[in-house]
C-alpha cells in the first residue's frame, strides 16, 4: 500500500493519536487516582511468580484465602489502568484481588525479553498464578476478569487449564474470528516511517493486535469446551470493539454457563466509568458459581 507525502502529512494527527498523544479523559482520571490511592498504598503489595526464565507480576490486596478475581489488561497497558479495584471495599469484602501485568507489558516478561506473547504462552503463567491461589486458599474460586485484549485472552486459559479457573469476566473483548481483522491504521501504523513515529509501546501494541485474527481462529473450535462460568459485557457503543462481538458470545459460547449483557449507550472504557456495576457483576458472578443465583443480567 503506497502512500503520497501529502497523504502521509494530512493522517499526521491520526498518527499522533495512535501513539498516545490523545488520552481519553478517564485515563488521566485513573493515574490520578493510582497516585492519590494506591501509589503509595502499605495495603496493597507487589509479587513476582517465576516459571524458569519468565516473571508475571502483580499487585494485590486482601484476603488471598478468599475467592480470588484477576484483572487482566489490554492493549497497550499495565497494571496501573485498573489499580483502582485493588482498593474497592466492596470487591475486597468478596475476593482477593490481582491485578497483573501481562508479559510484555509493564514488569512481566518472558525469558529475559520483553517480547508480544502468544496467547498460550500468556495463558500458561497466567493458569499458573490461578493454580497458587486454589492451593494457597484450600481450593477457592478463580474469576478471570478481562478488558479489551484482556478479554480475548482470559477465555485462552479456561480452554487450555480448566481446573484453574471457575469464572470469566469478559468486558469489551473480541472474541469473533471474523471481527478480528486488523483495521487500515493497523496496516498503516506497521508501515517503516510510521512504525517509527507511533514509538515501542505503540509498536508492540500495534503488533499484538496484528497478530489477533490467527489468536481467534485458533480458539474458534474450542469455544464449547469451556466450563467456566462466564459473563461477556460489551459496549453498543465501542469504536474500538465491534459490539457485535456480543452476536458472536450468544451464538458460539457454552450456553449452559454463558450470560451476555448489552450497554446501549456505553463504549469502550466502562470497567473504568461504571466501577460499582463491575464490581456488583463479579459479586454475582461468585454468587453463580456458588449456584446461589442463577443470572446476572442488568
Amino acid at each position: 500500500m503506497a502512500y503520497s507525502i501529502s497523504r502521509f502529512f494530512a493522517l499526521v494527527p491520526l498518527i499522533l493519536s495512535i501513539a498516545g498523544c490523545f488520552v481519553p479523559k478517564v485515563i488521566n482520571q485513573e493515574k490520578i487516582l493510582f497516585n492519590d490511592l494506591v501509589a503509595n498504598n502499605d495495603q496493597v503489595y507487589r509479587y513476582t511468580l517465576e516459571n524458569g526464565q519468565d516473571r508475571l507480576f502483580y499487585a494485590a490486596a486482601g484476603d488471598p484465602k478468599k475467592p480470588a478475581i484477576i484483572v487482566i489488561h489490554g492493549t497497550p497497558g499495565d497494571w496501573r489502568q485498573y489499580a483502582r479495584y485493588l482498593v474497592d471495599e466492596e470487591l475486597l469484602k468478596n475476593f482477593y484481588v490481582l491485578v497483573i501485568d501481562r508479559p510484555g507489558w509493564g514488569q512481566s516478561f518472558l525469558g529475559s525479553e520483553k517480547k508480544i506473547a502468544s496467547f498460550g504462552e500468556q495463558a500458561k503463567i497466567i493458569s499458573l498464578l490461578a493454580e497458587k491461589l486454589k492451593s494457597d486458599s484450600d481450593d477457592q474460586p478463580v474469576i478471570l476478569m478481562g478488558h479489551s485484549l484482556g478479554a480475548s485472552i482470559a477465555p485462552k486459559v479456561a480452554m487450555h487449564y480448566p481446573h484453574s479457573v471457575d469464572g470469566l469476566l469478559l468486558f469489551a473483548g473480541t472474541l469473533s474470528p471474523r471481527l478480528s481483522d486488523p483495521r487500515w491504521f493497523n496496516h498503516l501504523a506497521k508501515m517503516p516511517g510510521v512504525n517509527f513515529i507511533i514509538g515501542d509501546m505503540m509498536r508492540r501494541s500495534n503488533e499484538e493486535i496484528l497478530a489477533l485474527k490467527t489468536e481467534m481462529t485458533l480458539m474458534a473450535a474450542q469455544w464449547d469446551t469451556v466450563k467456566a462460568e462466564t459473563l461477556v459485557v460489551q459496549g453498543m457503543k465501542d469504536k474500538f470493539v465491534y459490539p457485535k462481538n456480543i452476536e458472536f458470545a450468544e451464538t458460539y459460547l457454552n450456553a449452559n454457563v454463558t450470560e451476555v449483557i448489552r450497554l446501549q449507550e456505553e463504549g469502550h472504557l466502562f470497567p473504568m466509568t461504571r466501577r460499582d456495576d463491575v464490581v456488583m457483576w463479579a459479586v454475582c458472578l461468585l454468587k453463580k458459581i456458588n449456584a446461589e443465583v442463577n443470572g446476572c443480567e442488568a
